[in-house]
């Protein structure tokens, strides 16, 4: 409870009511308690003539996709029979990140509202909406009765989709499958299966379908299969925030984006995700088997409180790819000597194989620099930035002298920097 405007003006009345008394004498000395009586007796009248005639009611998609915005409603219906003023205001969980600003609503008899909110989940997993606080404003007006409502609007937060990508080979818009043909040389007859969502129609098998009374798909296979391996990195550098979320988070975007996209094509991908050691991984295969082994196992991934090793990384990766394929390290460009291990995975992977390292950007980092110093730490900040900029283009450097591809992009197009990258290189990497 917290007491109105109305109220404390009403209680400075009888304060100066008591002054008054007390300078006078009798009559008017005791006068200012049947005031008070009057003020304390309307309040508890109030809260007792406090009903719950407001009905909340929040609804929002029972699975979000990680760092992708989406929009929820609150629909406020008022049940009574005058006007009601209230004020909300959201507490999200720690994987939600929304507006929790202070929203005032005036409602008439019987009138309801809706609002519309956006929120961003930022950690996989299972995560409810959070309470909802509500403060009321009695009948009188002179207090706000405040509680809580705990509705449990249960979700799911998974990786991210492909859908909202395109002009991509091989894709249609909504992440819809083009032709199963590949581009290149030629294809194989691989087997028939019940149509899917998804599927092209021109792989419908007619006949097969009139046989069996429903719609079936036959499916190819590129005589130059594309094998793919994707390492995430889950040391104490993915811990680190860019934007709205850690590295890691962003990393398991991009690669349930690109197994996506790559079974759409054909071709085979694996995902390793390491620290110290192997942490978890795939075993090499196509098509939606390998998109929902990865997607479930980029949902167990957590940052661990370790330096990353990708050098044990790819001497796992050399045994699991049996020719020529394309490996995708996912991972911070440190300083040179804490980028050792990187630069020697990139030189062992890189006399087989296509090797990329992909990265993120910051902005913000850029921005500092431009500033104008008006404190005297700004000098030593600026000066640590240089540092930090000066140590990653070293790693890149070396890493490029390797015969290593280094990219890398801010958060909303990192995903599509190695989409592209993989899309020119596909046919040339698989048919060496």
């Amino acid at each position: 409870m917290s007491i109105s405007r109305l109220t404390l003006l009403l209680a400075g009345l009888i304060i100066l009511l008591a002054i008054i008394g007390i300078w006078s004498g009798e009559p008017l000395q005791g006068f200012w308690r049947w005031p008070a009586a009057l003020l304390i007796t309307l309040m508890a009248w109030e809260r007792f003539r406090l009903t719950d005639n407001i009905e909340l009611h929040r609804q929002v998609p029972p699975t979000l996709a990680l760092g992708e915005s989406v929009d929820y409603s609150i629909q406020v219906c008022n049940r009574a029979g005058s006007k009601v003023r209230f004020e909300t205001q959201s507490d999200y969980p720690a994987a939600i990140v929304g507006d929790n600003s202070l929203q005032r609503w005036l409602l008439g008899a019987h009138e309801t509202q809706s609002r519309q909110f956006s929120i961003t989940p930022t950690r996989l997993g299972g995560t409810s909406l959070g309470s909802l606080y509500v403060k009321q404003l009695g009948a009188f007006g002179l207090c706000w009765w405040t509680r809580r409502i705990d509705d449990d609007i249960a979700m799911r937060i998974e990786p991210a989709r492909l859908n909202n990508f395109v002009d991509l080979s091989g894709m249609q818009q909504l992440g819809s499958r083009g032709s199963a043909q590949a581009r290149s040389s030629g294809v194989e007859f691989l087997d028939l299966s019940e149509y899917r969502r998804g599927d092209s129609l021109r792989s419908i098998d007619w006949k097969a379908t009139a046989r069996r009374g429903k719609p079936m798909v036959r499916h190819f296979e590129r005589e130059h299969l594309l094998e793919i391996a994707v390492l995430i990195d889950c040391g104490l550098s993915s811990r680190l925030q860019s934007e709205q979320m850690d590295r890691l988070h962003h990393y398991i975007n991009v690669a349930a984006k690109l197994t996506e996209f790559a079974s759409y094509q054909g071709d085979r991908i694996a995902c390793l995700a390491y620290a110290q050691q192997t942490v978890d991984k795939t075993p090499m295969a196509g098509g939606m088997n390998s998109v929902r082994a990865i997607r479930q196992l980029l949902s167990r991934l957590t940052v661990f409180n370790e330096n990353a090793n990708a050098l044990n990384a790819a001497l796992e990766v050399k045994q699991l790819l049996k020719r020529r394929g394309l490996v995708i390290f996912l991972t911070e460009l440190e300083q040179p000597e804490a980028a050792l291990q990187l630069v020697q995975a990139g030189k062992l992977l890189s006399a087989k194989h296509q090797v990329l390292v992909a990265t993120l950007d910051e902005p913000a980092i850029g921005d500092d620099l431009k500033q104008s110093g008006r404190y005297w730490q700004d000098p030593y900040r600026k000066f640590a930035i240089l540092e930090y900029l000066r140590g990653r283009e070293l790693t890149r450097k070396r890493l490029q002298g390797s015969g290593v591809a280094v990219t890398s992009a801010t958060a909303q197009n990192l995903d599509r920097q190695i989409l592209a990258y993989y899309r020119n290189k596909r046919d040339t990497i698989a048919a060496a």
